[in-house]
């Protein structure tokens, strides 16, 4: 009778299978209980910013009445306006309105407000500081132009 050799598995490798297999449960069970959680806080901070949405105040529409929003139609190609949304918390419509890359010359980012500027351009509106002090040049112009004509 032949004996077969014996296999000899290091007593340090069956720990680290072991070790390896309860580590993997205790993330699986950690996983599942943070789970329900986390999820909580978020419903929490959604409802509160719905919340603090409809309370803080809005800023107005861009078109307020019915004529406003036939001269916009009548000015558009086609006369034609495309609905995007409506955003029923705030009881509005929001409209679609699209343009040639070269139609706008302004080198635009997405988020950019387009005017007319002093020259006749077209040109972005500035933001925060820089936007602030031409807002208030503006308004120094019309104060301007009010009292002491053009």
């Amino acid at each position: 009778m032949k004996q077969r050799p014996t296999r000899y598995v290091p007593f340090w490798a069956l720990q680290f299978a072991i070790g390896a297999f309860v580590v993997l449960v205790a993330i699986a069970i950690v996983a599942a209980l943070i789970g329900p959680v986390v999820r909580g806080p978020t419903a929490f901070f959604d409802e509160l910013g719905k919340t603090i949405n409809r309370v803080a105040p809005q800023p107005q529409a861009d078109l307020r009445s019915d004529d406003q929003v036939k001269a916009v139609i009548r000015a558009m190609p086609e006369g034609k306006l495309r609905v995007a949304t409506i955003v029923e918390e705030q009881d509005r419509v929001v409209f679609t309105i699209t343009a040639d890359r070269s139609a706008v010359r302004a080198a635009v980012r997405p988020g950019d407000e387009l005017r007319i500027g002093r020259d006749g351009n077209v040109e972005i509106v500035p933001t925060g500081i820089p936007g602030v002090i031409d807002s208030l040049q503006r308004a120094i112009e019309d104060l301007k132009r009010k009292f002491f004509g053009p």
